[in-house]
């Protein structure tokens, strides 16, 4: 179980069947035999790339969200929203390629100080890796269970992503 106090360890072979595991579940439980199906496409061999989209005032925006397996079943997959165009996010020049989420349970930072001394961009959620490697902190009632799959974070950035917590668009950078 992840915990508020200690970052979480990587172990990318972990992350890697981690994937493996859950990608066949999540596809039976979706009705789907491949990824493609639901509009996913896998990333090597620790990476799924999810399409989402959110509406406001009138408009659907689209963005993608990139899961790195990073760790085995004590933390979640990392999460970040990236430009469609590189699978990466560039802090500082694609916050345009960010939903902006206001949400009880997820909360959009593009640039967010990491401990590390770096910026990041956080998706803040207890469904989301980096949550945990800024020791974020919080109630242990929302923390991630070994049990928990990709499937929760998916699940909490998708209410998120709907109204009204959904704000629109990061702008573009100046």
């Amino acid at each position: 179980m992840a915990s508020h106090q200690t970052r979480p360890t990587l172990d990318l072979a972990a992350g890697r069947l981690i994937l493996e595991e859950d990608l066949p579940r999540a596809l039976a439980l979706h009705g789907a035999t491949d990824p493609t199906d639901l509009g996913w496409v896998r990333h090597g061999a620790r990476s799924l790339l999810v399409p989402f989209a959110g509406i406001h005032s009138g408009i659907t925006d689209a963005y993608l969200l990139r899961l790195d397996f990073l760790t085995g079943r004590d933390s979640p997959p990392s999460a970040r929203f990236v430009d469609p165009a590189t699978q990466e996010y560039v802090v500082g020049g694609d916050q345009h390629h960010l939903p902006n989420l206001q949400s009880p349970e997820v909360h959009m930072h593009p640039a967010y100080q990491s401990p590390t001394g770096g910026m990041i961009q956080l998706i803040c959620c207890s469904a989301v890796f980096e949550y945990y490697d800024v020791l974020h902190g919080g109630d242990d009632a929302i923390l991630w269970r070994n049990t928990d799959t990709f499937l929760v974070t998916l699940a909490a950035i998708g209410r998120a992503m709907a109204s009204p917590h959904y704000v629109g668009r990061f702008p573009a950078n100046v």
